[in-house]
């Protein structure tokens, strides 16, 4: 009999191992998209300016470069990162 309850406690005891061992790998989603959102708008910025830029150093000449771009854009994530 008392290899009985033995084998009941160590079938338990590795039960709540397992259990306990599955519930540590959960993924918080909502911290995840927060993360990625947060990275976005830092870093979002950036990019309209990419095109224009990549035409500048193509052409070897700031004759693309637009004034009102640069302030509409500046503006823009301004806002943005205000609304933020």
């Amino acid at each position: 009999m008392a290899a009985e309850w033995g084998a009941v406690e160590e079938d338990s005891a590795a039960t709540f191992l397992f259990k306990s061992a599955n519930t540590d790998f959960s993924i918080d989603w909502n911290w995840i998209l927060s993360c990625l959102a947060s990275v976005f708008m830092i870093f979002g910025g950036v990019i309209p300016y990419l095109p224009q830029y990549r035409e500048i150093k193509k052409k070897e000449s700031a004759d693309g470069f637009s004034t009102y771009v640069c302030l509409s854009l500046l503006t823009a994530n301004t806002l943005r990162i205000l609304f933020w």
